[in-house]
């Protein structure tokens, strides 16, 4: 019964704004190839998340630990980007920023501002009790949410609201394009902070010598939910596919659930998303505070974190949800790359890897990712503040050829090749100069 508690803590906790805010625009947007769109985002949402957790497991849920790979400074780096973004400059206050459009997608007229304060306001009351969050959601909140998400699911498919679009686009592009959103959701990188609070409370409930099992048993509770949602809430998109157009992704879920439920669908909904939001941000404000506490080297408290956060998180809650989610896309572009690597290096094991190797890797996915960060970066701030500087474009211009040249053309991924090669000349390397090092040990 406990890791049943935690593992619906940790889906709750995953289970936020982005959770039910892509999927649904995936299936919208590929009408009858939407499981191909479905399996790509839940490649990166469910397989990915689940593998970043059993890796952050691994080293007893200490992020720094987790992230030490990657040298010193990289790494403070790294965690600093990654807390960031699913923190106060990111998921947080898109959590609220999404419960108050539905809010008022719905018919309902409140200030998004007067919203926010009521929303973050309790978030942090139960952040500031960190020692019930994990129960308080694992036991209440989460058979709330899934009570009300699952109804809107199961009516809409068995009854689907009409017909899916054909849309004529090569399968490989289509799960490319769907991975790529499914880095919108955050669920690896927060996978970094979550897995600190579910290994704490997996030792409290006793399983000190079982971290690794407990976590792998509560994982799989999680992300067995997660992509059911997810499949469910692509398949409800592309059953609308052919019925409307020019939607927002808040105006499709309320679509969505007026045209399943009738008119008292969207309160479903609303509960559903709300729910999901309000568990999210409280995850995150919690595991966010306890990361800057250890990087701070306990100069900022737990409670002084989590206050900064939630004020940070407010007053970005009120520019929107397209404009926080196309702020946090560079970010994103250069930590999910990192985070991907500590992930695979930490599962195979730091004791077995060369230190020559991991640090090339990590320079090289460095470098790509903080070129293609730049070029997104320079679009989003022009499109932001709606200006044109051609020194900008010329700077953006000759990033993009360069990145061009070294991706070998992989414009969706561009620091996969480069790592593959540099992997390899490497491994080569490091080889050859053992094999040295052995001959002249035995003269």
């Amino acid at each position: 019964m406990d890791i049943i508690v935690i593992g619906f803590a940790l889906f709750a906790m995953f289970f936020g704004a982005g959770n039910l805010i892509f999927p649904p625009m995936l299936g919208y947007t590929y009408g009858n190839n939407w499981l191909y769109a479905g399996i790509g985002f839940t490649i990166v949402g469910v397989g990915l998340t689940l593998i970043a957790v059993i890796s952050v497991a691994k080293s007893h849920g200490n992020i720094f630990s987790f992230t030490s790979l990657a040298g010193n400074k990289l790494s403070k780096v790294i965690i600093f980007i990654i807390a960031l973004c699913i923190g106060p400059l990111g998921a947080i206050p898109r959590t609220a920023a999404t419960s108050s459009e539905m809010l008022t997608s719905s018919g309902f007229n409140i200030s998004p501002l007067v919203f926010s304060i009521i929303f973050f306001f309790i978030s942090l009351c139960l952040a500031l009790g960190e020692s019930s969050v994990v129960d308080f959601i694992g036991k209440f909140l989460t058979p709330l949410l899934l009570i009300s998400l699952f109804i809107m699911i199961i009516v809409g498919v068995i009854n689907p609201i009409g017909e899916m679009k054909d849309v004529n686009m090569h399968t490989g592009k289509i799960l490319s394009n769907s991975m790529l959103e499914g880095y919108n959701t955050m669920d690896a990188l927060a996978a970094l902070a979550f897995t600190p609070i579910i290994v704490k409370s997996i030792v409290k409930k006793g399983y000190k010598n079982e971290i690794l099992k407990k976590t792998i048993e509560a994982s799989f509770v999680a992300v067995i939910g997660l992509a059911l949602v997810y499949m469910s809430l692509a398949y409800l998109g592309a059953s609308v596919s052919k019925s409307v157009d020019g939607l927002s992704r808040v105006e499709l879920l309320n679509f969505i659930s007026k045209e399943i439920l009738g008119s008292k669908g969207r309160y479903i909904l609303l509960i559903a998303l709300i729910l999901a939001c309000f568990t999210t941000a409280t995850g995150l404000i919690s595991s966010i505070s306890e990361i800057f506490v250890k990087y701070s080297n306990n100069r900022l408290s737990y409670k002084f974190n989590a206050c900064l956060i939630t004020l940070t998180s407010l007053v970005l809650s009120v520019l929107g949800v397209d404009s926080i989610v196309e702020f946090t896309g560079p970010f994103l572009q250069f930590a999910y790359p990192l985070a991907i690597l500590l992930v695979i290096f930490n599962l195979y094991g730091k004791n077995k890897l060369d230190k020559i190797l991991v640090r090339n890797s990590f320079i090289t996915v460095s470098i790509v990712s903080f070129i293609d960060a730049i070029i997104s970066f320079i679009s989003v701030i022009e499109k932001l503040l709606n200006i044109n500087f051609e020194l900008f474009d010329a700077i953006q211009e000759a990033l993009s050829n360069i990145l061009k040249i070294i991706s070998i053309n992989n414009k969706d991924f561009p620091w996969v090749y480069p790592f593959i090669i540099v992997f390899i000349l490497t491994l080569i390397y490091v080889n050859k100069f053992n094999s040295k090092t052995n001959i002249d040990l035995s003269k």
